[in-house]
């Protein structure tokens, strides 16, 4: 007895340190701010700690959601119907030199605080693809092991062409293989999981037009499925178990920013490249004109007309977003820029596009003495009107979003559109259709389309459409928006303009409004010297 009580009496005194401390705090940012964000066009940026300097911009929930918890997209279900909507901007301190995943814990514990986000792990059922077997295939049995090879050149057209050639390849390799040198054809992360039942090595060719050149390629397009096919092989939608995040509560209305933030986090220096070197062209330059603002921070340009460098550095979305004298267009420069002076081991830095245009922008600026204002001025543009609606009405409780493709798991899913182009939305109301418009546009129009159907309900549909260089005759804001019957083009084609009458049942309605112009006020021909 008395050894129990002097046991007891041990652990009593171990025990009281242990119960008396305060829990470990969590990890947290500096300092951070909250903005919703302006940016027209979907597409997070940053996520990237630069000095202490930690940004997020034009992020849905879906994105933070995923950058905090090293999740793919299509993992993280539950929540509200806006979780791929809504858009912010975060910016955050944190000591320089914080490691990735110390970071994610911290914007973890700004969700939880900021967004009231509450999230539990889970499985969930998501659409990937099998690799099946056909009736008979064209599979080589190969006496030696291998890979693959792509080498892309264009085809009859000039559109590119990639021929893959495998050399004992298994098809568990081939399925490993195909999204990731693929990945347009398995969007949102989709797997490929190996179901042929082949086993061994074999040897085999195919060839298919990357995603992106499908719409170039129209009716003669070879997808992934058709070249699969060639071969013997296809493709079939397979649903799956994977672990998950689930999302219990969140809201979109976020605690305000502290009202000393300035204070605490004040705005960074305006980024410049440490070397720039920029030039006129020399005379009788013929070659074609590049200019490429590349993922290292890089900046490099040959024969470039100084209109498209200025549309570059500020995002215009068009030529006449840009007013200037007439030699903008014809006088060619030459740049080349970076943001490390010996490169070195900060070859592979990704930097910001965002940052990388400021950069150009304050370059051009110092060196071509720029003076500009921004005005607004009438463009071409769109309203939204009901002639005939024929979409379906949504489950309100679905995700509100617009992908590329045909819906996941759908027979169209990993074929070639029918006219090129092909974006699928889903509990969409008319107002977010025409603000995301601008995004699939590719040329047709550059400003939102104000909604006047009088829909309020959200809709699921699938819209097919050529784009703008297959479509002969008239160009948009002249053309035939508001024309009797919509016609497919007589190449075959299929317009924007077209296909939103035909296939959804609204009209685009030909309209002008006053949209920002960037006017340059005075500029020097001749750069400054390097």
């Amino acid at each position: 007895m008395t050894r129990l009580l002097l046991s007891l009496a041990i652990l009593t005194i171990l025990s009281i340190p242990v119960l008396g401390q305060s829990p470990a705090p969590r990890a947290a940012f500096d300092a951070a701010g909250i903005e919703v964000s302006t940016r027209p066009n979907p597409g997070m940026r940053g996520g990237i700690l630069r000095d202490n300097r930690y940004e997020l911009r034009n992020a849905t929930m879906v994105d933070l959601i995923r950058t905090a918890y090293n999740v793919q997209a299509e993992r993280i279900t539950g929540g509200p119907s806006w979780l791929e909507w809504n858009r912010w901007d975060i910016a955050a301190i944190a000591p320089e030199g914080t490691p990735p995943p110390r970071l994610q814990e911290m914007l973890r514990t700004l969700l939880a605080d900021r967004f009231n986000l509450k999230v539990r792990e889970d499985t969930a059922t998501v659409t990937n693809m099998a690799l099946k077997v056909g009736a008979s295939h064209k599979l080589r049995p190969a006496s030696t092991a291998g890979g693959c090879q792509a080498q892309g050149a264009p085809d009859a057209n000039g559109i590119p062409l990639q021929t893959v050639t495998c050399k004992g390849e298994s098809m568990a390799q081939l399925a490993e293989l195909l999204p990731r040198g693929m990945n347009a054809y398995f969007p949102n992360g989709q797997q490929l999981v190996d179901e042929t039942g082949l086993t061994g090595s074999f040897d085999f060719e195919f060839k298919v037009h990357p995603r992106q050149a499908l719409a170039r390629a129209g009716s003669d397009g070879i997808s992934l499925d058709k070249a699969l096919a060639d071969i013997g092989l296809r493709l079939e939608p397979k649903e799956m178990k994977v672990p998950a995040i689930v999302v219990d509560s969140v809201t979109a209305e976020f605690t305000p920013n502290p009202p000393d933030l300035a204070r605490r986090m004040p705005a960074p220096p305006a980024p410049t490249f440490e070397v720039a070197e920029v030039k006129q062209s020399p005379p009788g330059s013929d070659g074609p004109p590049r200019m490429q603002l590349m993922p290292t921070g890089q900046v490099t340009g040959s024969n470039a007309p100084l209109n498209r460098v200025i549309q570059l550095a500020w995002n215009l979305p068009n030529e006449q977003s840009l007013i200037g004298p007439k030699w903008l267009e014809t006088n060619r420069y030459e740049f080349i820029a970076r943001v490390y002076a010996n490169a070195g081991a900060n070859a592979n830095v990704q930097q910001d596009e965002d940052i990388a245009r400021k950069m150009l922008q304050a370059l051009l600026i110092e060196r071509f003495q720029i003076k500009y204002h921004m005005e607004d001025r009438p463009m071409p543009a769109y309203n939204l009107r009901a002639d005939n609606p024929k979409m379906a009405k949504s489950d309100p409780t679905k995700r509100t979003r617009c992908f590329e493709g045909a819906p996941p798991g759908s027979p169209d899913a990993a074929r070639g559109p029918q006219f090129g182009r092909q974006v699928t939305c889903q509990n969409i109301s008319m107002a977010q259709f025409g603000a995301w418009l601008p995004s699939i546009a590719g040329g047709y129009t550059q400003l939102p389309a104000i909604d006047m159907t009088g829909l309020e309900a959200g809709y699921d549909f699938t819209l097919n459409f050529s784009p703008i260089d297959q479509v002969q005759g008239p160009r948009p804001a002249t053309g035939n928006a508001t024309s009797g019957t919509a016609a497919v083009d007589p190449t075959g084609a299929l317009s924007l303009l077209d296909a939103v009458r035909q296939q959804l049942g609204i009209r685009l309605e030909e309209t002008k409004r006053p949209v920002p112009v960037l006017v340059i006020d005075s500029i020097n021909e001749k750069p400054t010297d390097n």
